[in-house]
Parts: structure tokens; sequence; C-alpha cells
């Protein structure tokens, strides 16, 4: 079974919201043959233009597109007063979300993920107290989440929520080898490098430690997919292999501006 994998496709930033993105993810799933497409999240940042594409991908390609939200899926820029709760259970009623439950793949596998969140412990704790953090501010910049997601209550909360939903697939899916899904980063291997006191500051919003020894816990985790900070990186950890594969951003995109290209090489092709 061949597996596509990218994250943040970021449709509406990129090329002034003229989605010239979807159109190349569909192509590098059919020029590649593959069986299942899987995004780690930032797909959009509205909650029903993210459907619509995973939607999209799906007719064009005749393939499922599993998919966990990121934290850009559930702002509510778009939609104001809608709590970020409310977005993520009407994102979670699709059956392709892996938020809604773990997905059976083939061969003895399945696939179990969730958008989870931060709990600050990538941030460096010697320099900041969690009060610090829990201001997400830090010398006149604001991590946007503090104005776009509303969750009503504080973010460790959230994470510990998170991190449940996520075993509790995990207990499910027993017997079957695993491919794990989040947005947020599992392992500091993915953090952006110190030190550098304003990524002292904002790593602490990129994911969590709990997450990553999570999955030690479950020997069937072979794969660990992740997104958020737009890196292309591959680590093998503990006897898991993580996959941080994003699209990111087209101003990143440092050889080229051609969607259709920078896709191509981008997506991660796995086997399973």
């Amino acid at each position: 079974m061949k597996i596509g994998l990218l994250s943040d496709l970021h449709v509406d930033i990129n090329f002034a919201g003229e989605d010239r993105v979807t159109p190349a993810v569909c192509d590098t799933i059919k020029n590649n043959d593959l069986d299942l497409f899987i995004t780690a999240g930032d797909i959009a940042s509205d909650h029903k233009l993210s459907l619509e594409v995973v939607t999209r991908i799906e007719k064009e390609t005749g393939r499922d597109c599993l998919f966990v939200p990121g934290n850009h899926d559930l702002w509510n820029e778009k939609h104001p007063g809608i709590s970020a709760m409310e977005t993520y259970t009407a994102m979670a009623a699709h059956p392709h979300n892996l938020a809604s439950g773990p997905v059976k793949l083939k061969n003895g596998w399945s696939a179990v993920g969730d958008t989870c969140w931060y709990d600050y412990s990538f941030g460096t704790g010697s320099v900041f107290s969690f009060e610090d953090f829990q201001r997400r501010s830090y010398k006149g910049r604001i991590w946007q989440d503090s104005i776009m997601t509303d969750w009503k209550m504080p973010d460790k909360k959230v994470h510990d929520w998170f991190l449940g939903r996520v075993e509790e697939s995990l207990i499910l899916s027993e017997g079957d080898e695993i491919v794990a899904v989040t947005h947020m980063l599992p392992i500091d291997d993915f953090t952006v490098p110190v030190p550098h006191d304003t990524w002292d500051y904002f790593n602490a919003f990129l994911g969590s430690r709990s997450l990553g020894e999570l999955f030690l816990k479950y020997p069937s985790v072979k794969y660990s997919i992740c997104g958020h900070v737009h890196y292309r990186k591959q680590v093998v950890k503990g006897g898991i292999t993580n996959i941080c594969q994003c699209l990111g951003y087209s101003t990143e995109w440092f050889d080229n501006v051609d969607p259709f290209v920078e896709v191509s090489k981008t997506m991660k092709i796995i086997e399973i």
C-alpha cells in the first residue's frame, strides 16, 4: 500500500488565496499511483474550506484523504464567535478525519491521530516560566492561536484532553501496526534550534514531549507523522520513523514558485 504524506498545504494563504495547491496535490497523487493520501493539518485557515479541499482531493483522485485538523483549520477568523471546540466538532464529523476514530488500512495496519496541542514542554523552561508561556506573547509578537482559537480552557488542559483521546485510539487499534498522525510535534528534534531567545519562547507552542512518550509506550506505532513547523525532515527514534513533511508557505520555497513542482518533490511516499 503506497501512502502519500504532506502537511500544511495552506491553500488559502499561498498564492493570495488562489488555490493552486489542491490541483498539484491531486496530480501528484495520481502520477504516483498512490493508494491513500494523509495530511497532518493546516489545510486552510477556515474549517469549511479545509473540508471542501478534502472532498475535492477525494473526488478528483478517487483515493481516500485521511487528515487531522491543524491549529489553522480551527481558527475562527472567518467565523467570529465560534469556539475552537465547535469548529473541531464540525470537522470531526467527517469520516476520514482521524479525530473521529482510527481507520483500518490494509495488511494489518491502522491509522490513528488527532490535532493534539501544546503543553509548553518544548519551550526553554530555564529562561521562561509557565506563566510567561501562558501569555503567548513575547517581544511584541503574539502567537496567533491566542486570538484565533478559543478552547474555553487553558492550553495544558486542552493538551491533556487530546492526549487521552489519542491513547484511546491507540488502544482501539491494538493488534495492528500503526501510522500515528498529529499536527503538533511529538519530538523536540523538529523544534526550531536554539539558542535564540525568540524560539526559546515560541517552541513552547509547537507540541509536547508527552505525545512522543505516549507513542513510545505502544511498540505498534511504527510511523509518527506531524506538521506545524514547516520542516521537511525525518528522524528515526525509539523504533519509530518520525516524519515532518510540510509544504508550508510558497514564500518559503527556495527553488521555485511552481506548486506542481514543489508538491511533487515534497510529498513523502511510504509503503506498508
